[in-house]
């Protein structure tokens, strides 16, 4: 038998065996199944647990784009405190939230200013957001469970992902990637983009938040690093330490 009539005989084989084989087919796995491993792969934190946010804000509008340095800290449960600064360590406001106020004090002004929420406060000082601070610190250690609804009533395709959407909720869409992590929530008026997702073990945040805050404001936010741990914040770590001679402005609608 000659070398290439064995030859054409191997390729011959070769080709049926390897021909026949199984094929790879991707596995697509429903709507349902993502959702309910997002719902059970979702980071929960008791009340009393303490957290400190360290992040970029970067606020972009046509022609204008300013950049500060955030320090989120406090208990999931509440109180929560926050700094803005100057990229020179100026600070340039001190926040405050818990159950009953928002407070923002600006030492430029020697100024405080007082709301009783947190989202329609900052948006009126010029730093708008649909979230109060409770609620953007959750999103920003990706635990939204205060934030979306156990059901949704309504699920279709959306760029090679998964669009749920939600009836009578803040939250009017939530956007899931294949592998159940999150793309974007949004509602009316505002979305939130989502991407760069850190495991730590126990959870996952993710690093880079982008906020469709309008039409035309945007705020970048690029998360530095995330401490958890069982510190206990003591009183004056948390609350706003203002000289007594301060001014004090309650916002249009505020609730006594």
């Amino acid at each position: 038998m000659s070398f290439f009539f064995r030859l054409t005989m191997f390729c011959l084989i070769s080709t049926l065996v390897f021909g026949c084989a199984p094929r790879k087919i991707p596995v697509e796995k429903p709507p349902e199944v993502i959702w309910n491993e997002f719902q059970s792969g979702m980071a929960e934190f008791s009340p009393d647990q303490s957290f400190l946010i360290s992040a970029s804000v970067s606020y972009i509008t046509p022609g204008q784009r300013n950049r500060i340095q955030s320090s989120i800290w406090g208990f999931i449960g509440y109180p929560i405190r926050m700094d803005l600064s100057a990229g020179f360590g100026q600070t340039i406001a001190m926040w405050y939230e818990d159950d009953f106020l928002w407070e923002a004090y600006f030492p430029g002004e020697n100024m405080k200013y007082v709301h009783h929420d947190g989202s329609i406060g900052a948006s009126i000082l010029g730093y708008p957001t649909p979230l109060d601070l409770k609620q953007t610190s959750k999103v920003l250690l990706g635990a939204f469970g205060d934030l979306v609804p156990d059901s949704f009533h309504e699920v279709q395709s959306y760029n090679g992902k998964w669009k749920y959407s939600f009836r009578g909720h803040e939250v009017e869409n939530m956007v899931l990637a294949r592998d159940g992590s999150v793309s974007s929530i949004s509602g009316q008026g505002w979305k939130i983009e989502l991407s760069s997702r850190k495991d730590e073990g126990l959870f996952h945040y993710y690093s880079r938040i982008d906020m469709q805050l309008s039409e035309d404001e945007r705020a970048l936010i690029r998360i530095r690093s995330v401490r958890l741990d069982d510190q206990i914040w003591d009183e004056d770590q948390l609350v706003l330490n203002i000289p007594p001679e301060a001014g004090v402005v309650y916002l249009p609608d505020f609730q006594f």
